[in-house]
């Protein structure tokens, strides 16, 4: 049986791929890597959505004559610092760039604590309630960390996908 990828040499029986096309699957971002390359198209998506969406409010905020708080100061930072963080993180990320580690970890903890400071924060200063949908953002930041921290540190795949 020859090789389903290239059809010229002979194929190796558990992949069905001949050595040199296993070589170059290994170095695409497929499997696993599908799940983190997700979350940062959909947070690509989503922060410029929210930073619009603030933005409204704090035009709206300063339209009834109300100063600025240092909670909504921090709150833009925070959401233009989380943007740039994302779409730095995506570029080394599909670009395939080396030292990916550093940069998707810090990725991983700067969204804990942008979903930290939007849900914990307003509770401790306004006494406002966490809905479902806060909850859901902080538990998705924590698994962030605890799923994709280790898996970005020890995956000996890492080495091979992001080499340029």
């Amino acid at each position: 049986m020859n090789c389903n990828e290239c059809n010229l040499v002979e194929a190796n029986k558990a992949s069905g791929l001949c050595d040199q096309c296993e070589q170059i699957e290994m170095t695409k971002i497929n499997d696993v890597l599908y799940l983190p390359a997700l979350g940062l198209i959909i947070s690509l998506l989503v922060i410029p959505w929210e930073l619009y969406h603030f933005t409204q409010v704090i035009f709206s905020y300063l339209k009834h004559g109300s100063f600025l708080n240092s909670y909504l100061i921090g709150a833009m930072g925070c959401l233009l610092l989380n943007f740039l963080i994302t779409l730095y993180a995506s570029w080394r990320f599909f670009m395939r760039k080396k030292g990916i580690r550093k940069v998707m970890i810090t990725y991983y903890i700067f969204s804990l604590l942008a979903s930290l400071y939007f849900t914990v924060v307003p509770t401790m200063l306004y006494g406002i309630q966490l809905k479902f949908t806060d909850l859901g953002n902080v538990i998705s930041g924590i698994l962030g960390v605890v799923i994709w921290i280790p898996y970005f540190l020890l995956s000996n795949r890492i080495n091979v996908v992001f080499t340029k």
